[in-house]
This record gives C-alpha cells, sequence and structure tokens, in this order.
C-alpha cells in the first residue's frame, strides 16, 4: 500500500473558512476520493522530486502527494484561498504560492530539480496552460492534469480520426499520452456541465518531431484547411506557391489529395523538412 496522504473532502475546508466556490476563477473542486487516488496513484509521487500543482484550491492533492515528495508548490491564485491555506497547519513541504499559473515560469522550476505537475485545469484557460507545459523543451518528469473529456479526446488521438488536430500534434510529438480515468460531473463541487478525463503525459526520449517554426507554420497551415487537401492547405505558406507544395509532397511520398487529419506527426516532419529545408 502506497504511503499517500488522506483524501479530505472541499466541502469541510470551505466550510470551515467560509468560503465557496467561485465562477469567476472556474472553480470546481473534486470530490471523488476514487479519482483524487487515481490522480495521486499516476503521478507516482518520489521522494527526490518536486511537485508543482496548478491551482490547487483547498490542497486536497497537494495533502495527499506530500508524504512521498520531497516538495510540493501548491499555485492557487484566489487570494481568499491562499490565506486560508496558509491558516491551515500543512505538512512542512508544502508550498503556497499565489500566482496566475499561466504565467508561471515553469521552464526555471523544472531546471533545479526533478519535478512532475499535477493540476484539475480551468477549462477557460486548459489550450494556454497545456502549450506553457509543452513549451520545449520540455524537463518535467510527468503531468497528470484533469481536462475536460473533448480536450483529452484531441489530446489522445490517432491520425485518421476525427479529433486528430493541432494539439494532438504538438503534445504527441512531445510526450505519450494515457488515460488515467473520466470525472463526471458529480465527482465536483459544484458539478459542471461537462465530463472529464484525467490524462497522464510523459516526455519522449527524444521528440517525434521538433517544434521549430517552420513546422509550427506547417502544422497550423494544414489543420486550418482541414475540409482542404493537405496541396491545397501547404499551398499558401509554400515558397513557391501549389507547385512547390507538390514538389514537397512527391518528395517524402504524400498524396497530394489526402485530407490534413490522415497525416503522422512524422510525415508532417518530413513535409516540413521537405518544404523548409529544416529538420523538426
Amino acid at each position: 500500500m502506497m504511503d499517500y496522504g488522506d483524501f479530505e473532502d472541499p466541502r469541510g475546508f470551505l466550510s470551515r473558512h467560509g468560503l465557496w466556490p467561485k465562477d469567476s476563477f472556474g472553480q470546481n473542486f473534486l470530490v471523488a476520493p476514487p479519482v483524487a487516488q487515481s490522480i495521486v496513484k499516476a503521478v507516482d509521487p518520489r521522494e527526490d522530486e518536486h511537485i508543482i500543482e496548478v491551482g490547487t484550491g483547498p490542497g486536497t492533492l497537494a495533502k495527499m502527494l506530500a508524504p512521498r515528495a520531497k516538495h510540493v508548490l501548491a499555485i492557487e491564485r484566489d487570494r481568499e484561498m491562499v490565506a486560508a491555506l496558509r491558516a491551515e497547519t500543512l505538512a512542512p513541504n508544502i508550498e503556497i504560492l499565489e500566482a496566475d499559473a499561466a504565467q508561471f515560469d515553469y521552464a526555471a522550476a523544472c531546471a533545479k530539480a526533478p519535478t512532475s505537475i499535477v493540476g484539475n485545469l480551468p477549462y477557460q484557460i486548459t489550450g494556454r496552460l497545456l502549450r506553457v507545459f509543452l513549451a520545449p523543451p520540455v524537463q518535467w518528469r510527468v503531468a497528470v492534469l484533469m481536462v475536460q473529456k473533448e480536450v483529452a479526446l484531441r489530446l489522445c488521438a490517432v491520425p485518421g480520426g476525427d479529433d486528430w488536430g493541432v494539439l494532438s500534434v504538438f503534445t504527441q510529438a512531445a510526450c505519450t499520452v494515457t488515460k488515467v480515468c473520466d470525472a463526471s460531473p458529480r465527482c465536483f463541487h459544484p458539478a459542471p456541465r461537462v465530463v472529464s478525463t484525467v490524462v497522464r503525459l510523459t516526455p519522449r526520449p527524444e521528440p517525434l518531431a521538433r517544434e521549430t517554426e517552420a513546422f509550427a507554420k506547417v502544422v497550423h497551415a494544414v489543420f486550418a484547411a482541414r475540409r482542404k487537401t493537405v496541396l491545397n492547405g501547404l499551398a499558401p505558406i509554400a515558397p513557391g506557391g501549389k507547385d512547390a507544395a507538390r514538389a514537397a509532397l512527391a518528395a517524402v511520398s504524400i498524396d497530394p489529395q489526402l485530407r490534413p487529419e490522415t497525416l503522422s506527426i512524422q510525415q508532417l516532419g518530413a513535409l516540413t523538412e521537405a518544404l523548409f529545408g529544416t529538420t523538426p
């Protein structure tokens, strides 16, 4: 049995401090112990490791992670929540930081020590936070994140499916993505109108494609024209227009009439090199 901290229902914490969830902060607090335990198990905290929790809220996960981590940095931008947390008796290795998680310097934090990331991401800034986490080079060991189910489908998508797109490509180029569990609205207080999913992101030893400016340009171009052929999507950005795009596709043996959602990350990387002479 792993030595994790006990689950505390956030409603008890809120009542104790006279607080309530704020719509303006997108606060929906996890009240389902099995889901919380699945998150902690997926992180698999290590004794030499620092853990960054994004949007700690009442500190439920931070308290569960602390017994097996060297240090837990719990980030929260709700000033009243931060004051309440600091009024509690917390484990000495839990640090509460009042900050906007979207503005935090993860690269600097991860460079100092082995680090993992955990968080129930606010729906309105999920995409923004994911881009911050995935900014190259990815330096954390693992990220276990609660996201809207529709976002999880895109993160876990495969080429050829309707959910395969820009987010899928950039995430899977850098990381392997696995689903941990789903969480229904009744797992939260208050209940959101959407189903959530916990995913685990693990950085690849070597990315499938490097996120160069040229690679990003190709990916955004082809998926901005999902209803067009790859040829027509590439033509506006290809040096030399449609003829150059056609030649690049031929050079890497890609049918110019294919749809963008059929292309793999490796194909997009090869296409970038053929178009711009750079290796992703």
